[in-house]
């Protein structure tokens, strides 16, 4: 009992210590650092240390830690006073942000923040932070996305021709000037209203020195613009599509636009209008023609070099050479773009794929014209799908037009271009072509249309005569059936007239009477007929 008795006071000696060498602890942390103003009581003593040693007492074992009772909990983040501010800090996705929370309430005022206060801020910020989007992976201005973009649809086999040219023009003339070197996270819906309204006024455009802009081609740009955006989200560039929230520029014009062809009249005055003679030869041109023919003939010279000495070019020394006075001026060029005007008109081919076309693609045995390598935009390109590298029939009308091409053609090779330069053998210029085609249509006293319509003309005529809408399809090179639907409203159907006949057919009304001639609608031919009847 003895032995228990002292082993007890033992340890009761050994816990007044402990709490006597915590409260001089505690006296000593007071000196140092004044006591905050949470931690105050309302009877001007510390409720703190009471605390503490009542802990340390009721846990003998358990050494006091100071600074591991203080640590907040992981992810609160920390407040903390610097001057007669409040500062928060806290981090984001490894990162530490610190914030001012705000001034600190002084004693007696009702200015500033309590701590309590300044923890309340910390939380509505930490809460603001996390509802926050993360940052964008990278800066990206629309000139960079948009190469980004073009050079992705690259690797995924989309043509670079005209898709991916258009969209690096329009970028280069479109998109940069207005939106600059302006990053995609920082563009608002409003910037992208700014730029539509801007491509639509017409005014404000001609006064820049810039062309009137089509609603269509409008669209188009927002449509390319909008691409964009949801290609620079899925890269982390930005957030959001600002595009999401502006309308597209309504166009009914464009939606309901019907299709434009020529019909058999109209295209027999085109291919006339295009190899009839314009005018005769000048004086001036007569006395060159005949420098030529000497430089040729007699001198044996190279077209170049006769073109160096009459100072023109090669070809303008061929069209020279042939100049007769007994003549008419029949351009050389009239006789390759009647063949072009008919071939396109009836095989449906695009204007790229004519202009490319060669000897080796006209398989006369077959009766049939193979798309292989269309020229498009300067080059020579594989076709725009698999869809669009076709085999064509060659009507009999067409094959004896190419045939006495090729006889006049001093460019005959398997290799050559069978609508190249007359002179040259290159490829047509594209803007030329069409340039061309237009006078040609004027001096036929034909309506304006474009040179694409003449892939129409192929397309409204074969759906008339009952082409299935598949097989029209496979000849035009369509990729997607729709596309080929535009033809739909041309097609014959069978008893047509007599399935509407037969709706209508009702007792009463007897077939073959005509309301002009009912009783009723007889007009009366003699005058005392209508007196009587008045």
């Amino acid at each position: 009992m003895r032995q228990s008795a002292r082993s007890s006071a033992g340890q009761l000696s050994l816990l007044d210590a402990r709490a006597a060498s915590a409260a001089d602890t505690l006296e000593a942390d007071r000196r140092v650092a004044p006591i905050r103003q949470d931690d105050r009581v309302s009877g001007g003593g510390t409720a703190e240390p009471t605390k503490r040693v009542t802990e340390m007492q009721s846990q003998p074992n358990k050494p006091y830690t100071k600074r591991a009772e203080r640590r907040r909990p992981r992810g609160t983040g920390a407040v903390f006073q610097k001057g007669d501010r409040w500062y928060g800090q806290w981090y984001v996705r490894r990162k530490l942000v610190k914030r001012s929370l705000g001034p600190v309430r002084m004693t007696g005022s009702r200015d500033g923040l309590t701590r309590t206060q300044a923890e309340a801020r910390l939380r509505e910020l930490m809460l603001e932070a996390d509802a926050a989007p993360p940052p964008v992976a990278e800066r990206m201005t629309i000139a960079e996305a948009s190469d980004r973009r073009i050079k992705q649809l690259t690797r995924t086999g989309r043509k670079p021709d005209t898709t991916l040219a258009n969209y690096e023009s329009e970028t280069r003339i479109h998109f940069v000037p207005h939106f600059g070197a302006k990053p995609v996270d920082e563009i608002t819906a409003d910037d992208v209203e700014d730029f539509i309204d801007g491509c639509l006024d017409a005014e404000d455009r001609l006064d820049h020195g810039l062309g009137e802009l089509s609603v269509k081609s409008v669209r188009n740009l927002y449509v390319h613009l909008n691409g964009i955006f949801e290609f620079a989200i899925s890269k982390g560039w930005c957030h959001a599509n600002p595009c999401r929230r502006v309308e597209k520029p309504a166009s009914p014009e464009d939606d309901d636009q019907e299709i434009r062809f020529l019909d058999a009249t109209e295209l027999d005055a085109l291919l006339v209008a295009a190899t009839t003679p314009v005018c005769k030869h000048t004086p001036a041109t007569l006395s060159r023609a005949a420098q030529a023919r000497t430089l040729r003939d007699i001198e044996s010279l190279e077209w170049k070099q006769v073109g160096e000495r009459l100072g023109c070019s090669a070809a303008t020394a061929i069209y020279l050479y042939r100049a007769r006075s007994d003549a008419v001026l029949e351009d050389d060029l009239a006789r390759v773009d009647r063949s072009l005007y008919l071939t396109a008109a009836m095989t449906g081919l695009r204007q790229g794929e004519l202009l490319g076309l060669r000897w080796r693609d006209v398989d006369w045995a077959a009766q049939k014209v193979r798309v292989v390598r269309p020229y498009v935009r300067g080059k020579f390109r594989t076709p725009k799908s698999r869809t669009s590298s076709r085999a064509v029939p060659m009507a009999d009308r067409v094959g004896r037009e190419l045939e006495l091409l090729f006889q006049s053609s001093a460019y005959q090779a398997e290799d050559d271009l069978v609508f190249g330069h007359p002179h040259t053998g290159h490829p047509l210029e594209r803007s030329q072509v069409s340039k061309r085609f237009k006078r040609t249509l004027k001096r036929a006293g034909v309506r304006e249309v474009r040179f694409h319509d003449l892939r129409h003309t192929f397309g409204t005529r074969c759906a008339a005569a009952g082409v299935p809408l598949r097989t029209l399809q496979a000849w035009m090179g369509h990729a997607d059936i729709k596309t080929t639907m535009v033809y739909t409203h041309y097609l014959p159907g069978a008893n047509e007239a007599e399935l509407v006949n037969g709706v209508f057919q009702a007792e009463g009304i007897k077939e073959g009477i005509k309301l002009s001639t009912t009783a009723h609608h007889v007009e009366p031919q003699n005058p005392d007929e209508i007196r009587g009847s008045a």
